[in-house]
């Protein structure tokens, strides 16, 4: 039976946090449960983008500190790394801007950058799997609670995406757009990966259209479990959602390997159900639903896709360095779009750091989001 481990956390207060996470770790059978002296401990936390942590996109860096200094207070050798979105040729940036470089510092704790550190072919199709993942004694994951507007709801299983380096990432994604393939991949790379124990950073998560561009809002909770896809079925199902809508728990569920909810043991604080979270407002998920010839011939009436506003942007073209499928141009004011190369992944969405990024809808797409109802 999966055991999923829950605490109140009403801020980021750095005592809260430690406090927090203690306890939250505390009803798994405390930290050394997970590390022993001498060991090497992974952090992987979401660093989607180079967003400062009032904006709730990455994991807050408190949060991050806390579980760091329990572990270290073990006797462990702690190192965080990421591979994050976009482009990666300024990581220091991104370590910077997040709030994590100022933890490492304060501990003096090594940051990681995946790209740098070379990586395994793992697996039967040879997913690269970052060496330091692979290598480490425990990976502790990290995820920031959030919804994804292609994967419905981006957190425990999602956030070790992370693992694989570079601008494979997003060859992944044009290889496979259709969220149910691209949830069987995120399942895959999870597997292998194997983290040690998952802790939730949701304190503040992302409702409406997530990763990146979403509305913070206020959940007040951390949550942990060995478990990841425990943790990916027990939180949609708090936040009022049938946990099988989302894509990545749907292809654990087809594999057999979802925890049955009924199984799920909640440790700790029992949270009252959220039944006003907001979930992403597009549904292209349900062409997994239709014949793929239907599904074809719809897209041409019936659309969703990533449109630039042009008050916002910056003309920085990270969302240029970024896209999988070369769709985006640099432009005189504002990059330009080749909507026939387009595969509707939204990684523009995800990376732009000044919010620019919106979803054009049609016609069709519109009338038939009001009689859609909420992902539920």
């Amino acid at each position: 039976m999966p055991s999923v481990s829950v605490t109140h956390c009403q801020s980021y207060d750095p005592e809260e946090v430690r406090d927090g996470v203690r306890e939250c770790l505390d009803h798994l059978g405390g930290v050394k449960k997970f590390a022993s002296r001498g060991d090497r401990v992974l952090l992987k936390p979401n660093m989607l983008m180079a967003a400062p942590p009032e904006r709730h996109v990455t994991t807050h860096p408190a949060v991050i500190e806390a579980v760091a200094e329990l572990f270290i207070d073990t006797g462990v050798e702690v190192r965080v790394g990421d591979s994050p979105g976009g482009s990666f040729r300024n990581i220091e940036s991104f370590w910077r801007v997040t709030g994590i470089l100022d933890v490492a510092e304060r501990l003096d704790i090594e940051l990681i950058n995946f790209e740098a550190a070379g990586s395994y072919l793992m697996g039967g199709e040879g997913y690269p799997i970052s060496r330091p993942v692979v290598d480490s004694d425990a990976v502790v994951n990290l995820p920031k609670l959030k919804t994804h507007s292609m994967t419905i709801f981006t957190c425990a299983v999602k956030n070790m995406y992370g693992a694989v380096p570079g601008f494979r990432k997003a060859d992944y994604h044009r290889e496979h757009p259709r969220p149910s393939e691209f949830a069987e991949k995120l399942l895959e790379i999870y597997l292998l990966t194997n983290p040690a124990l998952t802790l939730v950073d949701g304190v503040v998560g992302m409702e409406g259209n997530g990763p990146s561009g979403g509305d913070q809002r206020h959940l007040g909770l951390l949550l942990a479990s060995e478990d990841a896809l425990a943790l990916d079925i027990y939180i949609p199902m708090l936040l009022g959602m049938d946990p099988f809508r989302v894509p990545v728990s749907e292809a654990a569920r087809r594999r057999n390997l979802a925890p049955d909810p009924s199984d799920i043991e909640i440790l700790g604080f029992k949270a009252e159900v959220v039944d006003d979270f907001r979930w992403p407002s597009n549904i292209y998920y349900t062409l997994d639903l239709l014949p793929s010839g239907l599904a074809r011939a719809l897209m041409k009436l019936w659309w969703s896709r990533p449109a630039i506003d042009p008050e916002r942007c910056r003309n920085c073209n990270v969302c240029v360095e970024s896209c999988p499928a070369d769709a985006l141009k640099s432009g005189a004011l504002v990059p330009e779009f080749d909507y026939s190369s387009c595969i509707n992944c939204l990684c523009c969405m995800e990376v732009c750091p000044h919010r620019a990024f919106y979803q054009d809808k049609s016609l069709l797409y519109r009338l038939t989001s009001l009689f859609s109802g909420v992902l539920k």
